[in-house]
């Protein structure tokens, strides 16, 4: 049967690839067939871990949830295209109603892609798409685990619920906070510490809680309470977990800093809600790595734990945050922060920041060298900053960002 290629108005319809010309598209499209399901036919499969982005060009699909919940979708032949079903493991079961015209393209040949045509711009190298992967048997349990309650996701801290139900009363007053906090002699003198910080310092030293909170306003507070609750999160005995959980800190507190500071430069963002974005976005590694210590003999194996932090983080972070009564926004920076081409919409969003944030992270380690270029992630180019002007700014505001990391320890 011959092999139907998608042609350039089919490709300039998939929102990921709006940074790519005309002719890296066509050179994309020569790797790529369009495919037919039937009726009935499944596309993809509930709790699937195969990294791959399905977009339905025509047609009707039907996503089926775990608890049986069902939603029908109609795809016409005009139209821009998000990746349907992105999140995995796959939290539903994708079946086509009729015949459905769709293209399956593996995220990793499409960043080995974009990697190749910024090495050699013009002469394309041919790349295989890559079929389904060998998937971790533990990561298979635990999938299973956590949809039959049998992992117990982290509570936040009892001065963090407290705070937050504080919160929702919309008539909060000062006072109320205080003494919430009050019965925390640690968060207390934390939020004091943060208030005479540089980043927030004032004209006069602040010595009481009631006059940090003054000085920070209730929304940085409430904000520095949840970051202050992260961090004890991450305390552990084992000596394997601290090791791990130390490097996830400290890739977590660079990500917030950084957040925080492109969220100011810009002004597109609230800074206090960048820095605790960035700052929880990768927490669902903490039930991983937890995970993996109760099942110790996999210690000895650090690829397969980090195969199913790749393969669990985004899925179990959302919960966390769910379970958290975190905001949507941050509810999707938890699950979407690490697609690089993610692309849901025209103006930018709290995640595309914290993909942006976490990209310049990266800069000069190893796992660069995995990722696409920044010209081509379409989160860059919706922030009212370049990408050199951005690199400029990180690189002269050390003092800054090492005070923000500071203040999250």
């Amino acid at each position: 049967m011959q092999q139907i290629r998608p042609d350039i108005s089919t490709m300039r319809r998939l929102r990921p690839l709006s940074q790519f010309t005309d002719e890296q598209l066509m050179s994309l499209a020569n790797h790529i067939v369009i495919e037919t399901a039937v009726d009935k036919q499944l596309l993809i499969k509930l709790g699937c871990l195969d990294d791959f982005s399905l977009y339905v060009l025509n047609g009707e699909i039907k996503s089926r949830a775990r608890d049986g919940v069902t939603k029908q979708q109609v795809f016409s032949d005009t139209g821009n295209l998000n990746p349907v079903a992105q999140l995995r493991p796959s939290m539903y079961d994708i079946t086509a109603v009729g015949t459905v015209h769709y293209l399956k393209i593996a995220k990793s040949f499409l960043t080995e892609f974009a990697q190749e045509i910024s090495l050699n711009e013009g002469s394309m190298v041919v790349l295989e798409l890559e079929g389904d992967i060998d998937t971790n048997p533990l990561v298979m349990n635990l999938y299973q685990d956590l949809f039959e309650d049998k992992i117990s996701l982290p509570s936040l801290p009892e001065v963090a619920q407290r705070i937050q139900r504080v919160f929702s009363d919309e008539d909060v007053e000062v006072s109320k906070i205080t003494e919430v906090l009050l019965t925390d002699p640690a968060i207390t003198a934390k939020l004091i510490k943060i208030a005479n910080s540089p980043v927030y310092q004032g004209v006069a030293a602040t010595n009481t809680l009631q006059a940090a909170i003054v000085r920070l306003g209730m929304d940085t507070t409430y904000k520095q309470v949840m970051a202050y609750a992260v961090n004890e999160l991450f305390k552990s005995s084992s000596s394997v977990v601290t090791q791990r959980m130390s490097k996830l800190l400290s890739h977590s507190r660079k990500v917030a800093a950084i957040s925080r500071l492109l969220a100011k430069k810009t002004g597109m963002f609230d800074p206090e809600q960048a820095m605790l974005a960035g700052l929880t976005h990768d927490l669902g590694v903490l039930v991983i790595v937890e995970y993996f210590h109760k099942h110790s003999e996999h210690l000895a194996e650090p690829e397969k734990m980090e195969q199913a932090i790749a393969s669990m983080r985004p899925m179990i972070t959302g919960q966390l945050m769910r379970k958290w009564n975190f905001s949507n926004e941050v509810i999707a920076v938890a699950e979407e922060c690490e697609d690089w081409f993610r692309n849901p919409d025209d103006s930018a969003d709290l995640c595309d920041l914290i993909i942006v944030a976490q990209y310049h992270s990266l800069m000069g380690s190893p796992d660069l060298q995995t990722m696409p270029p920044i010209s081509i992630i379409p989160a860059m180019s919706k922030l009212k900053i370049g990408i050199q002007d951005s690199i400029d700014l990180i690189k002269q505001s050390n003092r800054e960002l090492s005070e923000i990391e500071r203040i999250l320890v």
